[in-house]
Formats: structure tokens, C-alpha cells, sequence
């Protein structure tokens, strides 16, 4: 009965006086660019229910929240391996209040089910980072990524160059709609990841800083937990840790990009089960539950071998080519990490901001303490939002023109 009347009592501040405040695809059709891209209402959040939604992130230290929030689920193309247009989705969420920080990309973790992307909206990394950055101001993008969401295709797992591209073309969507909202070009842009999503963060702010972005001025990025050097670090902590479910998740992402048969990587029988394991459709418990319980067990002899050796096969080749350490940031790149991480290596964030810092990088390191993987992204996501923050307190916020303001008893 009591849950009852909470589900009532929500719901009611979900809809009461919060019908939208911009008609996002009629003011697309402004813009050609736009009209090849599909919104999707996701719904209409008042402050009290966002706040709900952060506190059950449970974070460390609190976090501030001005603002309700509006979430359109957005269709749009980006090119996959073979450059082919495949069609993706992302979340798009901004604040109902009259002011805009500046834009945050965030870009999700590990995940293994199609239908648990961001732009669902799923509970964490969907309505919960949602929360956290619409909710504090900024227009929030969550892209899903080659693989979930309305995108059918095999998810690219820890490939530089295809997540990227679906970043940046959210990014670029992002940008027009900030256009449409303010009447000026919002171009402070904010990079966060988590997890698989810092070794995206790291990639997309390498590529911007070698590439220009229209209407985009990369401000800063936090990248939590993330994974950089993947053959020398990455992977081999993986093996070490007996992983099996990163392990898998790998082979079956490069060896469909890379056109290799998955038994060059995986032994038999489990390169007939990976596929089917890793199709979209599995939770992880599902998945580990069927694969062996070691890396000698999963990946073939030689491969292991190459890792400890150093010799090379198309496989540890392609594992170096999607490294996000090896380059020189500008703008601030700021790397958390917990001591008691076994997900992803410790070491992974030392190395990486040692090697950027050697490079005369524009890079800080921030331990968490003795955090595991899951601890340390609730401890930095606060942290980031305080740091985003400070870098947007002297600068003009910008309103968005002829919206009317909420009634003070709304108070979204």
C-alpha cells in the first residue's frame, strides 16, 4: 500500500505543471540538419523527483540540484567500422529552469543489454547522470553507442574510432539545439565518462583537439575509472583478475570490426557461445554464468602468451591502436581512480597521467582512496559536478528566449 501511494505521489510531480517548455522538434525544423533527426519525449521531471533519483545514485558528497529536467530520446546516424550509416540513439536532457551552464557528454560504462541504454531512459546512467548535470544546469547528451539503443548492430566495445565518431555526431546535434534554445551558440563543452566510458572520454577529447568542432570549445574532462592502455595494462590486469566477462565482451567486439574469426582469439567451445552471449540481449550474471571461470579457459595459448612476451598478433596490435593515453591534452584532463579497483587496474590512471604529464600535458590525478571500481565512480561523479561548476561561475549564463518562467510554486 505505502509503495502504491509512492508511485502515486511521484507521479504526480512528474506531471503536475510540467507540460513542455520547448517544442523541441517543431524548433528543429528550423535547422536542416536537424530534420533528419528523430526526438523522442522520455518525460518531464520536477526538482523534488530529481532530487530522488540523485540520492538513490548514492554519491559520497551531496549534490546541488537547481532544476527539473526535460529527456528526449534522439535518433540520428553516425558511421560504423566499414563507414557505412547506421542509425543510433542518445539521451538528451536539459534543465527547466531559464539557464544553461554549458554543454556535458557523458559517456556511459560497461553494458551488456540493448535495451538498458541511457536513452531508455535507464534508472543510473540514463536518469541518474541525467539528474546530476541537467538537473544542475548544463544540456546534458548521454550517447548509447554502435549496439544499443534503437542501433541493432554488434556493440563496439572499446573501439576508439566508432565510438567517437557517435559522440562527436551527438555532440554536433547538441550543439544546434543549443542554438535553438539560447539564440546564441553555446560552446563550453564538458566531457565525463565512466569506466569503458573514460577510455570514450579520453578519445573524444583527443579527436576534438585534433579536429575542429563547430560551435564546440572543449573546456574540461573528467574521465573516472577509465581504461587507456589496453594492451599493456588494461588487458593483461583483465587476464590476471580472471575477468572473463571484459574478455569476452572484447573478442567478440574485434573480431566482427576486424573481420578475424573468433577462434583465433577464443578457444572452442566458446566461440560458438560468445556471439550468443554477447548479442544484446544477456544480463551480465547471464553471460558469466556460461563462460569458464579463467582466461587460459577462454583465450587461446598464444594470445596470453603475446601479452606476457610482448610478440605480436593482429589481436594485441589492434588492442594498441585503441589506446587513449599517448597524446598531449590542452584543456584540462583531470583522471579519478580508486586504490582497491579490480575492474580496471589502478595502474591503468597512474601510467596515463604520467605519460600525458611526461608529453607537457594539461592532465591531473585524483586518487579516491581505497575505493573499488563501483565506489570510486559514485565518489567522483560529485566531484566532477563541484569541478565542472567552478569553471562556468564567471562566466554569463545564457537564457533561452521567450520562454515564459514557471509559476514560483512549481519551482522546477
Amino acid at each position: 500500500m505505502t509503495i502504491n501511494i509512492l508511485k502515486y505521489f511521484f507521479l504526480i510531480l512528474i506531471l503536475a505543471g510540467c507540460s513542455p517548455r520547448i517544442n523541441i522538434t517543431k524548433l528543429s525544423r528550423k535547422t536542416p540538419d536537424l530534420q533528419r533527426v528523430k526526438f523522442e519525449a522520455k518525460g518531464i521531471y520536477a526538482r523534488p523527483v530529481i532530487n530522488y533519483f540523485v540520492k538513490k545514485i548514492k554519491t559520497t558528497d551531496k549534490i546541488n540540484i537547481t532544476s527539473g529536467i526535460e529527456l528526449y530520446r534522439v535518433s540520428y546516424f553516425t558511421e560504423d567500422e566499414d563507414n557505412r550509416k547506421v542509425l543510433v540513439s542518445g539521451l538528451l536532457a536539459f534543465p527547466r529552469n531559464k539557464k544553461i551552464k554549458g554543454v556535458v557528454s557523458y559517456q556511459h560504462g560497461t553494458n551488456s543489454e540493448r535495451q538498458n541504454a541511457p536513452s531508455k531512459p535507464s534508472q543510473n546512467e540514463g536518469l541518474g547522470i541525467a539528474a546530476v548535470f541537467a538537473g544542475g544546469g548544463y544540456l546534458c547528451l548521454i550517447p548509447d553507442y554502435i549496439g544499443f539503443g534503437v542501433s541493432a548492430e554488434v556493440h563496439s566495445y572499446l573501439h576508439a574510432e566508432t565510438t567517437t565518431r557517435a559522440v562527436i555526431d551527438f555532440l554536433k546535434i547538441g550543439s544546434e539545439i543549443c542554438t535553438l534554445l539560447t539564440g546564441d551558440k553555446v560552446n563550453n563543452l564538458f566531457l565525463v565518462g565512466i569506466s569503458q566510458g573514460g577510455h570514450a572520454t579520453a578519445a573524444v577529447h583527443r579527436y576534438i583537439e585534433r579536429n575542429h568542432v563547430d560551435g564546440l570549445h572543449l573546456k574540461a574532462t573528467s574521465s573516472i575509472v577509465g581504461a587507456y592502455n589496453l594492451r599493456e595494462v588494461s588487458i593483461p590486469f583483465a587476464i590476471e583478475n580472471k575477468s572473463v566477462f571484459y574478455l569476452g565482451y572484447l573478442a567478440n567486439s574485434y573480431c566482427h570490426i576486424y573481420k578475424k574469426p573468433l577462434n583465433s582469439v577464443v578457444l572452442v567451445p566458446y566461440d560458438s557461445v560468445v556471439p550468443r552471449l554477447f548479442d544484446g540481449n544477456h544480463r551480465y550474471e547471464q553471460i558469466v554464468s556460461q563462460l569458464p571461470k579463467t582466461a587460459d579457459s577462454l583465450y587461446r595459448k598464444e594470445i596470453l602468451e603475446d601479452f606476457i612476451s610482448g610478440n605480436h598478433d593482429w589481436f594485441t596490435d589492434r588492442l594498441a591502436e585503441n589506446q587513449t593515453f599517448d597524446w598531449k591534452p590542452n584543456a584540462l584532463f583531470r583522471i579519478y581512480y580508486g586504490s582497491k579497483d579490480r575492474d580496471v587496474s589502478p595502474q591503468d590512471a597512474i601510467k596515463a597521467f604520467e605519460h600525458m604529464k611526461q608529453l607537457g600535458g594539461n592532465v591531473e590525478l585524483v586518487g579516491l582512496g581505497e575505493l573499488n571500481h563501483l565506489q570510486s565512480a559514485f565518489a567522483a561523479l560529485p566531484k566532477t559536478r563541484v569541478f565542472f561548476d567552478s569553471l562556468t561561475i564567471k562566466q554569463k549564463q545564457i537564457f533561452h528566449p521567450g520562454v515564459p518562467s514557471l509559476h514560483q510554486s512549481d519551482k522546477q
